[in-house]
């Protein structure tokens, strides 16, 4: 058989397939659409799922960024061949994945849904779940066409790149739902200055505009402080405590179990499960009965991973509840019993807690500030020591480093490098290499050092003289140095050391004694051989 017959009979062979894949397409896509309507939504078809349907549900969380990656990939490799001659490989295959990967994460998504569906508002919850399946449909629509196009040698690639970008745009709005489902409706504008509010209440129905945010004022301001007595028993003391552990996850942007606790009028209203609190039995309240589950049941609230009601913030809304769970009464009015008044003492008051917020939005100021200022050092620094300086964390502006794949080659004149970045050294390590007593005077500054490890370096007592005044030292490994009990002696100055490591050093077991006097709250560890 010659070439030319061959590929005839290819052709018909490729179309039959063609052919058997976009039905497979129809049939999927049907599929995804009929999951919802024959299930007819949670509690109507399939109320009682298996453990392993239970199961992959969870999964939905760690499968749907997938399909988007893959998606981002496909449009990024046809967009590049906009710019090249030779067009490259087919994306037939990467598409294929993305298809995959987006009903495996719609259909995970369902079973999630099917397990809790009362967690989150309804009408996000039924928005996300469509535009999910309206994704998934989309980029199994854009599988089959592009098959078709590749038959075709590449005509009406335009169709499969428009069914990709509209891929994009329902996996879009699928993934703001899902987000708003997790961190709330107005995650993403809460932090919105002024200029994107005003052009964000111009495109949006006027119920949903956002409030213009106010011109800080100097001077204390804030509201005035309420005299005890005269404070409204539920507004002042009961809500604040709502609003500290509660209303995070059943607040006006997210409501599990259908439940508000964000004002009075919901919280009697209740959610899915009836009535929130029943006035006069707080035992018989569902929101008690929860609260005093066991920390690791899924039905304990606040759930295991958040904030937790302390004893005497209970106290307060069990004796509230019980007696009456009155919307109006104040605190000189009710008759509160001694351990009562005791509980309400330990409320943190709401002023106090606005302060609290106050500094921690401007201990974050300031960490911000710090990192950007350390920026341009910071890089120069990188290059010199690639992988081995690094900020603690994103948010903080605490530096990092390590000498452990520089060991042999790393010497006083390069810790002296560091010193322009000392006093924001939170953790540094020199273990094993060439560093001495004199090239600890360029780090003696780092007076935030958490952590310093000089095993098997040239330290000696001299050295130590540097590092007594790293006032916020909390473990020190001095292992297989030529240190001495009399040297390290000094080191009972550092009001934080926790832990100090010295096997294989000049202190024996009568100097781990004489340092256990000087340093009660410091652990000293001189290794199995020495003791």
């Amino acid at each position: 058989m010659n070439s030319e017959e061959s590929e005839i009979e290819e052709k018909p062979r490729s179309k039959a397939g063609a052919v058997i894949l976009s039905f497979a397409g129809i049939a999927t896509v049907a599929a995804l659409v009929a999951m919802p309507l024959v299930a007819q939504m949670p509690g109507s078809g399939l109320a009682d799922l298996s453990q392993w349907e239970r199961f992959l549900g969870r999964f939905h969380f760690l499968v749907l960024h997938l399909p988007i990656g893959m998606l981002c990939l496909v449009l990024l490799l046809e967009f590049g061949k906009l710019f090249r001659k030779d067009k490259g490989s087919s994306t037939l295959i990467p598409a294929f994945f993305t298809a995959v990967s987006a009903v495996v994460a719609a259909v995970f998504g369902f079973l999630l849904y099917q397990t809790d569906p009362g967690q989150y508002d309804e009408e996000l919850i039924s928005s996300h779940l469509w535009w999910g399946i309206g994704f998934a449909a989309m980029t199994v629509a854009a599988f089959v066409i592009k098959r078709w196009v590749d038959l075709a040698n590449g005509s009406g690639n335009w169709v499969y790149v428009l069914t990709l970008l509209i891929s994009g745009a329902t996996m879009t709005v699928a993934s703001h739902d899902g987000g708003s489902m997790v961190h709330g409706k107005s995650y993403l504008t809460a932090e919105a200055p002024n200029e994107v509010r005003e052009l964000y209440n111009q495109i949006v129905p006027e119920n949903q505009r956002l409030p213009m945010l106010e011109a800080e004022e100097d001077g204390d301001g804030g509201a005035p402080v309420i005299p005890v007595e005269d404070q409204i028993v539920y507004t002042h003391l009961v809500q604040p405590i709502f609003d500290q552990k509660c209303v995070s996850c059943h607040g006006p942007d997210k409501q599990k179990g259908r439940l508000r606790m964000d004002t009075y009028e919901n919280l009697v209203l209740g959610g899915k499960e009836g009535e929130a609190i029943t006035p006069g039995d707080a035992e018989d309240s569902n929101i008690l009965f929860r609260i005093h589950l066991p920390l690791d049941d899924e039905e304990h609230m606040p759930p295991e991973n958040k904030e937790q009601m302390e004893d005497h913030e209970i106290e307060i809304v069990t004796w509230w509840i019980d007696t009456g769970a009155l919307p109006d009464q104040k605190v000189a009015e009710a008759e509160m019993p001694e351990e009562i008044k005791a509980a309400v003492s330990k409320l943190v008051p709401p002023e106090v807690l606005q302060a609290q917020a106050e500094a921690a939005a401007a201990a974050a100021a300031a960490e911000e500030k710090a990192r950007a200022e350390l920026a341009t050092v910071v890089e120069g620094l990188r290059e010199e020591f690639p992988g081995a300086l690094n900020f603690e964390s994103q948010e903080s502006s605490g530096l990092t480093f390590t000498a452990v794949s520089m060991r042999d080659r790393f010497n006083d004149e390069m810790l002296a490098k560091l010193e322009p970045v000392a006093e924001s050294l939170v953790s540094l390590d020199l273990s094993g290499t060439h560093v001495t007593d004199t090239g600890l005077a360029a780090v003696s500054g780092a007076t935030g050092l958490r952590m310093l490890r000089l095993s098997e370096t040239g330290v000696t007592d001299a050295g130590i003289e540097q590092i007594k005044g790293m006032a916020s030292l909390e473990s020190l490994n001095l292992y297989g140095t030529a240190v001495t009990t009399d040297g390290v002696a000094v080191l009972s100055e550092l009001p934080t050391l926790k832990r100090l490591y010295l096997w294989q050093t000049e202190v024996d077991a009568a100097g781990k004694a004489k340092l256990e006097e000087l340093m009660p709250e410091t652990e000293i560890i001189l290794g199995i051989e020495a003791e």
